[in-house]
């Protein structure tokens, strides 16, 4: 059976917000559940995404120094990193670690200040000169193991939301986005959430089922 590499998201923001839920079910959905882990997510949260990722309350640190991950068999992504990820690289790993961090513009490092700084010894790799969402992380992941490159891969950096009900407005999203038939990947029912401030009623379902 083939396999790939478990992304494991270091969760890294003192809340689950409908926001930062979004996005963790869009990795679930474009990687798959069995190959997700979300760690140092405190127990409320298990039962949330436990539905869309294998969570644990302990963090990566403690995960690598009691063997849970093989730490020469990680890499994390951190946009500070100097070398550029590549199809070898990702191919080899056995667990990609992810920021959990809900984008600053600019960046303020807390990848590298939060994870690569506490974790000797595991390389990290950048995957662009840009600053994807944490769903964008994945999808690109997802991509260049699929494709063996990134070389096809369009993106958009910073997407303008325009809304007409109730009134108009518009919210600008200044961080990197993959291009799916010229149109940006977005986690599903964002665009609903910023346009009315509650998660879409499936998601609610969803969420809700037992």
């Amino acid at each position: 059976m083939p396999t790939k590499p478990v992304i494991v998201i270091e969760h890294l923001e003192p809340e689950i917000s409908p926001w930062l839920l979004l996005e963790y079910r869009h990795c679930s959905k474009i990687y798959g559940k069995d190959f997700l882990f979300i760690a140092n997510l405190p127990t409320k949260y298990h039962k949330l995404l436990g539905k869309y990722a294998n969570v644990f309350e302990k963090s990566v640190k403690d995960l690598i120094s009691e063997n849970m991950l093989e730490k020469e068999a990680t890499i994390i992504l951190d946009p500070k990193s100097s070398v550029k990820l590549d199809f070898n690289t990702l191919s080899s790993a056995k667990y990609v670690i992810v920021g959990g961090i809900l984008g600053e513009h600019p960046p303020k490092g807390r990848t590298y200040e939060l994870i690569t700084k506490e974790l000797k010894g595991v390389k990290s790799f950048n995957i662009g000169d840009g600053q994807f969402s944490i769903d964008g992380t994945v999808y690109y992941i997802n991509y260049l193991l699929n494709n063996k490159t990134d070389e096809g891969l369009s993106f958009i950096d910073g997407v303008t939301i325009e809304y007409f009900e109730p009134v108009y407005f518009s919210v600008n999203l200044p961080f990197r986005y993959p291009l799916e038939n010229g149109e940006p990947v977005i986690a599903p029912g964002l665009k609903y959430y910023l346009q009315y401030r509650r998660l879409p009623e499936e998601v609610w379902r969803e969420i809700n089922d037992p």
